[in-house]
Parts: C-alpha cells; sequence; structure tokens
C-alpha cells in the first residue's frame, strides 16, 4: 500500500493521496477525512490495453466509511460504495488530458466500461452473503485496532509518541491523529478520563476472547432484516432437508438414487452449519492471511 498526506487540512478535515496494488492491478487516487465522522477513497486503476495497443475503459475505485462513535471503543460503520460527482478541475484536467492524448484516448475515457464477469455475478448475490464478506473484511483489522488503541491509551494517548511510524502509509493515520488532537482534545464533554480523547471517556478492559471480540451477531446480525431473514431462511431450509434425509434413508435400503440425494442432504447441512455460524461470530485468523 501506499499514503500520502495532509496537505490540505483544517477544521473540517484533510486530503491525502494514496497508491497501492491490489487483485493484480495498480491504483492510485485521493482520499479525504470529512470530520468528524467521514473517509472517502477515490482512485483509478492503472491503463489497461488489449492485444493491439488500444487503451481499455476501466471503472473507478470508490469507497466511503461513514464511522460514527457510539461508545468508549465502539463505532458504528456504514460502507458505501459510487461515484462522486465530478468536479469542475476534474473535468477540466480530464479534457486537456484528452486533448493531449488525441480522440482515440478520449473515446476510451468517455466509454462506460463493460461490466466484468466478477460483478455481473456479485450483483447477483443475494444482500446477506455481502454482508457476510463485508463483517470479514471489517474482522481483518478489528483485533489490531482494538489493541493498538488500548496501547495507545496506556502510554499517555499520543500515537506518535506510543508506535514508530516511519513510512508513508503512516502519514494518513498520523495525520489523523493530529488532527484529533487539535480539533478535537476533549471529544464529547463530562468525561472523567485523560488525554486527548478524554471526551469519549475511558475505554473499556481489553477483550481477549475471540468469541466476543467477533461477536457478528450482536455487531450486525441482530440489527440487520436482510441477516435475520437469512437465519431464518436457513432454520426452514434445515427442516426441508431433513425432512428428505429421512425419506433418503427410507428409500435408500433399495434405490442408489436416493443414496445419493442422502449424501448431499448431509452435505447441505454441514453448510447450513458453517453459513449460520457467520452470522453469530467471525473465525478471521490473521496468522494465516499471507
Amino acid at each position: 500500500g501506499g499514503g500520502g498526506g495532509d496537505a490540505a487540512s483544517g477544521v473540517r478535515g484533510f486530503w491525502f493521496d494514496f497508491g497501492d496494488r491490489t487483485m493484480g492491478k495498480r491504483r492510485a487516487g485521493v482520499g479525504a477525512f470529512r470530520a468528524p465522522f467521514v473517509v472517502a477513497y477515490n482512485a483509478d486503476y492503472e491503463a489497461q490495453y488489449d492485444k493491439k495497443g488500444r487503451p481499455r475503459p476501466s471503472r473507478p475505485f470508490n469507497l466511503t466509511v461513514v464511522c460514527v462513535p457510539t461508545s468508549a471503543g465502539r463505532s458504528r460503520a456504514i460502507i458505501f460504495g459510487g461515484s462522486q460527482p465530478e468536479t469542475k478541475e476534474a473535468r477540466r484536467a480530464r479534457r486537456r488530458q484528452q486533448a493531449t492524448e488525441g480522440a482515440e484516448a478520449a473515446e476510451a475515457a468517455d466509454k462506460k466500461p463493460p461490466s466484468s464477469p466478477a460483478s455481473l455475478l456479485f450483483k447477483l448475490l443475494p444482500v446477506w452473503l455481502g454482508h457476510l464478506f463485508s463483517n470479514r473484511f471489517l474482522d481483518s483489522d478489528l483485533a489490531f485496532l482494538h489493541y493498538q488503541e488500548q496501547v495507545v491509551r496506556t502510554r499517555g494517548g499520543e500515537a506518535a509518541g506510543s508506535y514508530f511510524m516511519p513510512t508513508q502509509s503512516d502519514r494518513c493515520i498520523a495525520a489523523l491523529r493530529r488532527w484529533l488532537s487539535s480539533h478535537a482534545p476533549s471529544g464529547l464533554p463530562a468525561s472523567s478520563a485523560s488525554g486527548p480523547h478524554a471526551g469519549l471517556g475511558p475505554l473499556p478492559p481489553p477483550i481477549y476472547s475471540r468469541d466476543a471480540l467477533f461477536d457478528h451477531f450482536t455487531q450486525h446480525t441482530s440489527h440487520c432484516r436482510h441477516c435475520q431473514a437469512a437465519v431464518s431462511a436457513l432454520a426452514a431450509w434445515r427442516k426441508r432437508t431433513y425432512r428428505v434425509l429421512a425419506a433418503a434413508l427410507l428409500l435408500g435400503v433399495r434405490f442408489w438414487l436416493a443414496r445419493l440425494v442422502g449424501v448431499a442432504c448431509l452435505g447441505l447441512l454441514r453448510l447450513y452449519v458453517v453459513v449460520e455460524k457467520q452470522f453469530l461470530v467471525g473465525e478471521y485468523k490473521h496468522w494465516q492471511n499471507h
């Protein structure tokens, strides 16, 4: 990954540039922290060319996260994607680039990129399955953020003095910490805590139980109608599968096809258990993430 800095900062937030490589493609763009809760990323992937050397149209990367503190040590994250309106400056820059690159490049840039097979498949997936993927994505950072914030508080509340952050990818985090110290030194009123984030109150004790830290039911499922409906549907399908399995066992003595159906039912019952557990608790293992 890459990072940037707080080149344009103030009480309303700051912006930063970033670059990284994901899914085998390089991307670069800008991000913005819009105080006090919003972080937005807007980037483009590196140019791709067909066999004739013509540039292929590509879709931009857009991600916005609204992270609202609900209590000390806890926040509600609302994540959504979508392109943002093109600013006048960006429009003028695009037109200058098109004039420099020629008509063929301009036509390719203006052409709407075709949907990839992966994006078409993603649109067909149920909403609850997308939520499970999002929960796993959040789990990948949850443990680090939880314990690192605890360490920051025990070392005086200043991230710069608590952690060694020498790389460019650390500059955004350092800028956010500086913004908090400069523009939100006390946070919400009426707190007995000390330090630059006193208004949020003292942090609760660290959570060492993985089941409690990755409690998907309390954090998400209990609030989501899509996931609650999926849990109910899984229970209903489990009952149907048991009935089919019982019938297959009775007929399996005489018919080989019934035996195959019975084996399939056992596989489905196992799948129900695996999926249902993801609505209850996460199992992200950081030591297996290479």
